[in-house]
């Protein structure tokens, strides 16, 4: 059981901040890949802390349409004091139609996580355990429903470019910052029908440990 499995992925409301994001809170106009392994990932009720399991694992992502992007004036408090508040702006995509094609790659896992997605769907989740809603991004942007599906009508690709103009986040490391991996994409602005080759990419493999280089030993006179 190591074929690609192909989702729809449906969200009312969401948003990825970028990195550099301050004050105004702008989206980058689809998921970042990150955020769709953590979703993922969290459908079958594994922890942050073992995400790194099925690092190697590829995807690829589409759109149905590019989604409306929204513009929300909100009060976003500054630290701890309660009279330190100004207001933001924030915006929002909604109606979010994704498409996700999830395949084995380089993913030891074992079973790999194409297939404990199929597992799950077949027995509708019922062996999993998990705690809250599913979430695309940050928890408040809930899934309103995941279904394996086939799309019908053109997407809007995700392509990995190295020239292209988004760098979004493959894997975020939230304890050291250093090893966040972030690549290069294009989003196709016109649909276009689902290529025979897929645009894959991988969540990155984790890279060998090198330990530290010996000390050089003085010369003995």
């Amino acid at each position: 059981m190591s074929d690609s499995l192909c989702l729809l992925v449906e969200v009312p409301v969401c948003a990825f901040r970028p990195y550099a994001s301050r004050e105004y809170q702008d989206t980058y106009p689809v998921p970042t890949p990150a955020s769709v392994y953590g979703m993922l990932l969290s459908l079958l009720g594994i922890r942050r802390e073992d995400k790194a399991r099925h690092r190697g694992a590829e995807l690829a992502l589409a759109v149905g349409a590019l989604p409306e992007r929204s513009k929300v004036f909100r009060k976003l408090r500054r630290g701890a004091d309660l009279e330190d508040i100004r207001p933001d702006y924030q915006d929002l995509l909604t109606e979010l139609h994704l498409w996700v094609w999830v395949r084995r790659g380089a993913d030891s896992g074992d079973p790999c996580l194409a297939d404990r997605l199929k597992f799950g769907f077949a027995e509708r989740f019922a062996s999993i355990q998990r705690e809250g809603g599913v979430s695309l991004g940050e928890s408040s942007y809930l899934v309103n429903a995941i279904t394996v599906s086939r799309p019908e009508e053109p997407l809007h690709f995700v392509r990995p470019d190295p020239k292209g103009f988004y760098s979004l986040p493959v894997w975020v490391d939230h304890a050291m910052a250093s090893n966040t991996v972030t690549n290069r994409f294009t989003v196709d602005e016109d649909p276009h029908a689902s290529p025979i080759e897929l645009p894959w990419f991988q969540i990155p493999v984790a890279p060998p440990v090198v330990p530290p280089p010996a000390k050089a030993r003085g010369k003995h006179k």
